[in-house]
């Protein structure tokens, strides 16, 4: 079993174990979930390496769920949770998975009106059965009509996060094969939208059969969906459908840029091919008279041919970037190594695995100059939130810790906006925090214009720096909370409070098409993980990704400055 399946499974368990008012059980299966998704390695090569003993020293896994997991990992199979399945009606599982519904909510709708699938939920709500229930409405119906459609999507498409890992895999095994010239990723993944429909990977080579067959037979394929001499497809372990085609050399430019896309930059580009006497295509660039190709080797020579400089793949999404290349303006766009610092992790003050030390040395690893310590405040007590004694403790640990380190450690704090737009921290505590970040946590069903004047509301506060996941969504998870970002990004530019792209895969908020509004508003941004341990650093790649489709540059990215600069930017941190 591959690192997502063993993950859900325990997500299921701790699901199952709710709905039977199992205490605490749950949320340790949930915690142990969490940190197998954050793992950069496979467990199954952890096990092999290190046995039991190695499974143990994953975030939240303790003597028993490692148990589980080893039998995971030999059988394939966890029996506990075959077991906890046939104690509950069968599908209600699915149930559970709808975005803002639970597992006491489930169980609720099951006891009342026998609902125990997806399937009878829609049927409930189209009678308005469910309106009638204490604690429901009618919002509660069309928040659960919305929660259906997300999971809809979700079934359909990947996370950006869980997609990419699988396809690199796949792209260097077939980057050792010596049969193969070039190899890419292209389609959707290379453009790193936040989901993934299926993986494409491109390779130039000149025995197709051999990259097929291989191709086919990798170790991760569960299906082979097509075979053909130059395409083929197979469904791999993690559910994901992955498509290989194979191209000639001189070809490789053209049809990476092709199969790249989008279909709209695709369709304009091959208008202004038009009006030049040419012709493109996925074989190359051709004149149009004579038949003869003029370019495709490499994607700088197609967009040479039409006038235009080489145009990232995260900006090819027909929003104005051609335009833009054609008048000089195409924006320089943050690159994946500028960024100096991580703004927003946690530890085990609040909800992390890990210890400040332990973050601090990993983010020095990743040749960082500064991390800040974000942890959860006092309202969010499911996460352990700190006091103010609590934080002005772990402030006095930092301080110490500083003193022996070479990574500058930030003494923050991830603050709760209460209902009425107060911080649940004291400002006398707030003004000794180097930067203070604040959050919504709760009431995401609130009002556009209640939720809109709760965070304009908090961002008034003189110590406030970073407003974190502006939106609060989960994607495929939770829709976005009812805000109006257009007066938070002015609010922000005021303010000169810093509007955080968080990386984590099911949060990438703000999300692209925000981050381009937030800049055009005169906002400026942060790029930080919310780390909750130290293998989540490396999730920064999908903050820059969907920066970068914002078309966020350098410039507009706070945390890309290094720390000698930082004070210009947050007033509360100390030189030196």
């Amino acid at each position: 079993m591959k690192n997502p399946e063993i993950a859900k499974v325990l997500y299921d368990v701790a699901d199952i174990l709710e709905i039977q008012g199992v205490q605490f059980k749950p949320n340790a299966y949930r915690k142990a979930a969490r940190g197998v998704e954050s793992l950069s390695r496979e467990i199954s090569d952890i096990y092999e390496e290190e046995g039991p003993k190695g499974l143990r020293k994953i975030p939240g896994v303790g003597e028993s769920i490692a148990e589980k997991i080893e039998e995971m990992v030999k059988t394939g199979n966890l029996k506990y949770c075959d077991e906890l399945k046939k104690a509950i009606p069968k599908n209600l599982s699915e149930l559970i998975e709808i975005p803002g519904m639970g597992p006491k909510r489930a169980k609720l709708l099951h006891e009342k009106l026998r609902i125990s699938s997806v399937e009878d939920l829609e049927t409930a709500i189209k009678r308005q059965k469910i309106r009638k229930l204490r604690g429901f409405g009618e919002k509660s119906e069309t928040d659960l009509l919305k929660g259906i459609e997300l999971l809809k999507k979700g079934h359909e498409r990947m996370l950006l996060g869980n997609a990419l890992p699988m396809a690199r895999l796949v792209e260097s095994r077939l980057k050792e094969l010596k049969e193969a010239y070039k190899v890419s990723i292209a389609g959707s993944l290379r453009r790193r939208n936040e989901t993934i429909g299926d993986v494409d990977i491109l390779v130039a080579a000149g025995k197709p059969r051999v990259i097929m067959n291989f191709f086919t037979t990798m170790p991760d394929v569960e299906r082979v969906i097509a075979k053909g001499p130059t395409k083929s497809a197979v469904l791999l372990s993690n559910g994901i459908q992955a498509d290989l085609r194979v191209v000639e050399d001189n070809s490789f430019g053209a049809a990476l840029q092709y199969f790249t896309g989008n279909k709209e930059h695709n369709i304009k580009l091959r208008g202004m091919a038009s009006k030049k006497g040419l012709k493109i295509s996925e074989y190359g660039v051709f004149n149009k008279k004579t038949g003869k190709r003029i370019a495709g080797r490499s994607e700088n020579e197609v967009y040479g041919e039409l006038g235009l400089p080489y145009i990232e793949p995260e900006l090819r999404e027909n929003q104005g970037e051609i335009e833009a290349a054609l008048e000089g303006k195409l924006p320089k766009i943050i690159n994946y190594n500028d960024i100096k610092g991580d703004l927003h992790v946690h530890t085990r003050h609040s909800d992390g695995a890990n210890t400040i030390e332990e973050m601090a040395l990993a983010a020095q690893g990743m040749g960082y100059e500064y991390i800040c310590i974000a942890d959860h405040t006092k309202s969010q007590r499911i996460a352990r939130g700190q006091t103010e004694e609590q934080v002005l403790k772990e402030i006095e640990e930092i301080r110490a810790l500083n003193k022996r380190m070479r990574i500058r450690i930030l003494a923050g704090a991830e603050v709760d906006i209460k209902a009425n737009g107060e911080l649940d921290l004291d400002d006398s505590v707030l003004k000794k925090l180097d930067i203070a970040s604040i959050s919504v946590h709760s009431r995401f069903k609130s009002s556009r214009e209640e939720m809109t004047e709760r965070i304009l509301k908090a961002m008034e506060n003189e110590h406030v720096d970073i407003l974190n996941h502006p939106t609060g969504r989960l994607i495929s998870r939770r829709a976005p909370y009812e805000v109006d970002l257009q007066r938070i990004f002015k609010k922000a530019a005021e303010r000169n409070i810093f509007l955080e792209v968080n990386s984590f895969p099911d949060r990438l908020d703000l999300k692209d098409v925000h981050v381009k509004a937030a800049i055009e508003a005169g906002a400026h941004l942060v790029i930080s993980t919310d780390s909750h341990n130290k293998e989540h650093l490396r999730y920064i790649e999908y903050g820059i990704a969907t920066a970068r489709r914002g078309w966020a540059e350098k410039k507009d990215v706070i945390n890309t400055r290094p720390l000698k600069v930082l004070p210009k930017y947050f007033r509360k941190i100390r030189k030196g």
